[in-house]
């Protein structure tokens, strides 16, 4: 058995349908890509994002497993991703430890995050930006990561008890649930990662046209909480 000791895998599904490429990669995961005294936790359905990752949290936190494995409900994944990130010996000493995915939106960034102090309108504050050249196939320390499909220990959750039952919050002026939780962790002293050799697939929406001044077909996006966030 790894550092990482018996995994409890969780998802949280929105309000929408649930993906079916997703349905696919987690029933071959929960069915061939688990060990001995792994768990299935129940999914966290129907709740804004926050909400549901504490409810995941809430349900590992009651059950015997040492680490989590949260798994968003838009990612597909070989049903060896699990054992991938818990087998990997660079891996092993970190608190938190992420596959290698990107953003749902133009420019489809990889999530390989770096803090940059960042001055403008706003004032002077921390901002993540990605890291591309990170991306060697080896494990990089980072500054966030999100719940897409990452593991963490339970002692990051212990470490972080003083916010229980809220372990995922949002932060000020918009910050995500998943950098606020990021943010505490390493405060608390805990070491975050991503497997840049382990890469899975993030689903999103978006539309085709055609684009008669460029003479190709380009991508359409819709990113109605970006204006809500940029003036909280």
């Amino acid at each position: 058995m790894s550092n990482w000791g018996t995994i409890a895998v969780g998802t949280r599904i929105g309000e929408g349908r649930c993906d079916p490429l997703f349905f696919r990669s987690w029933t071959n995961l929960v069915v061939g890509g688990l060990q001995r005294g792994d768990g299935v936790l129940d999914p966290a359905v129907e709740l804004p994002h926050h909400m549901a990752a504490n409810v995941l949290v809430r349900e590992f936190m009651r059950c015997g497993c040492d680490t989590l494995c949260m798994i968003d409900s838009d990612m597909v994944f070989p049903a060896d991703t699990v054992r991938r990130l818990r087998d990997a010996p660079a891996g092993a000493g970190y608190d938190i430890l992420s596959a290698l995915f990107t953003v749902r939106r133009a420019p489809y960034a990889p999530v390989v995050l770096k803090n940059h102090l960042i001055s403008d309108s706003n004032g002077i504050r921390w901002e993540h930006q990605a890291h591309p050249e990170l991306i060697t196939g080896d494990v990089a320390q980072v500054d966030a990561t999100g719940p897409a499909f990452c593991l963490i220990r339970r002692s990051v959750f212990v470490h972080l008890s003083e916010y229980a039952p809220w372990w995922f919050d949002w932060g000020e002026r918009g910050l995500g649930e998943d950098t606020n939780f990021s943010q505490r962790a390493i405060k608390a002293g805990c070491k975050i990662g991503v497997h840049t050799g382990v890469s899975i697939e993030h689903r999103g929406a978006v539309g085709f046209r055609w684009d008669a001044d460029k003479q190709t077909t380009t991508t359409c996006e819709y990113h109605q909480i970006g204006e809500l966030v940029k003036h909280k």
